[in-house]
């Protein structure tokens, strides 16, 4: 089940690129987030490791991005770790991927939550998280190439956007991602809004499992999908280089 949901994980979250290097998956997306822009390894990791770390390490570098890779738990990764923290990877946002089987009842729930187009939804995320910038076109191409069934959702408070996420479905798998609230309206029950609409959703569509990905280190976030039933699957982490070739 894990390699099964890390696949459907990387179909919701699409790259624009991807290379098959004997086994390994190298993601590209012109650098944005690490979850497209990094190597996995979906099986053991094989022979040949330093090989293939040197592989997928040109690249990167020909895209003038920094090599990452993302190791999983399941895959046995001990090694592969080992030889990256050698070259100089850095260890970066452990995380969780978190899974809860979903009834095929209805959650008897009715949370008032809104769907809403991709443009209207990328600038209430924009705004939620207190970005300066404006919205990433890469982010919207990234979501934009999603094959998979997906809604976008938000939660208003007097008529104003709170809390925002989306639900990605594939294969009776439904992924929950990029869901956030408002700083100033945390603590409220918007995220748990957000997230039953889609378990409601999804249900209603036949999903049949749900799964969410979370860094380690946001124990409100890890709480919250605990108490929602969410239980760890799998481990997850980065392991980021440098563009320059230095690592040694």
């Amino acid at each position: 089940m894990q390699r099964v949901v890390e696949e459907i994980s990387l179909k919701a979250w699409p790259a624009f690129e991807t290379i098959n290097h004997r086994g390994w998956l190298m993601r590209f997306a012109n650098g944005y987030t690490k979850r497209a822009n990094s190597v996995t390894v979906l099986d053991e990791i094989g022979l040949d490791i330093e090989e293939k770390i040197t592989y997928c390490e040109s690249q990167y570098r020909a895209r003038k991005q920094n090599p990452i890779f993302c190791l999983l738990s399941f895959t046995n990764p001990e090694v592969l770790d080992e030889r990256l923290a050698t070259r100089g990877y850095q260890l970066i946002e452990p995380s969780l991927v978190m899974g809860i089987t979903l009834s095929e009842r209805s959650l008897n729930i009715l949370p008032i939550i809104n769907q809403e187009t991709l443009n209207d939804w990328l600038v209430a995320y924009h705004k939620l998280k207190a970005l300066a910038e404006q919205p990433s076109s890469t982010h919207h191409m990234i979501l934009a190439g999603i094959q998979s069934e997906i809604l976008f959702v938000s939660f208003k408070q007097n008529e104003e956007i709170v809390a925002c996420g989306i639900g990605v479905l594939e294969s009776g798998c439904l992924g929950i991602f990029d869901l956030v609230t408002s700083p100033m309206q945390r603590r409220r029950g918007y995220a748990t809004a957000i997230i039953q609409g889609l378990l409601q959703w999804g249900i209603d569509k036949g999903a049949y499992f749900s799964y969410i990905q979370v860094v380690k280190a946001n124990i409100p976030a890890c709480n919250l999908y605990e108490k929602l039933g969410y239980e760890p699957i799998y481990e997850y982490w980065y392991r980021v280089g440098s563009n320059s070739g230095n690592e040694k």
